[in-house]
């Protein structure tokens, strides 16, 4: 397994989040950010506008480094569909122009069937929800901490590095915080 660096776009306008959906055989439809691997020579805001153009067919206007995550996928839930991969991944708030509801991938990702705008207050709920099952919107683990952090507690550190078995166990103390 290698470290990697990799870059996550979180754009929101109109209260509305710009995600790719996905779907992968024994885990069903759920939601990632747009993003991916820097490529040797690119800087991140390189990778940043790449993968952004490929998955979603936009081109980044703005962009900030919101915080730094750890994500190892050894420890992610949907382990046995991923490659092995310990990334670094630079988490960026972005903006993009124009804004369009039609958007469409260059060159999709892996599994990824579409691209939506979720609706925030839609994201809040599903995060709230303990029961996974009835979740209307589905994360990956590590994802749903960080808009769980994001969107529901508004406090996302520089630097997010608690492995995610540390954390799943807090996962549901967290959940039921908002019942």
């Amino acid at each position: 397994m290698q470290i990697r660096n990799a870059v996550r776009a979180l754009i929101i306008h109109d209260d509305k989040l710009l995600s790719i959906k996905k779907e992968r055989a024994n885990v069903g439809i759920y939601y990632a950010l747009p993003g991916g691997a820097q490529e040797l020579d690119e800087t991140l805001e390189q990778a940043l506008v790449r993968e952004c153009r490929e998955e979603l067919g936009v081109e980044i206007t703005d962009s900030h480094l919101l915080c730094i995550r750890e994500y190892i996928s050894n420890n992610h839930e949907y382990s046995f569909i991923m490659k092995k991969v310990h990334a670094i991944d630079f988490m960026f708030l972005c903006k993009i122009d124009p804004i369009a509801d039609d958007l469409r991938s260059v060159r999709a990702d892996i599994g990824q069937i579409g691209i939506e705008w979720l609706p925030i207050p839609h994201i809040r709920e599903s995060l709230l929800q303990p029961d996974k099952l009835e979740r209307p919107l589905k994360f990956p683990g590590r994802l749903h901490e960080f808009y769980y952090d994001f969107f529901v507690t508004g406090k996302v550190g520089l630097l997010q590095s608690e492995s995610y078995l540390h954390t799943a166990a807090s996962r549901s103390d967290n959940n039921n915080r908002g019942n």
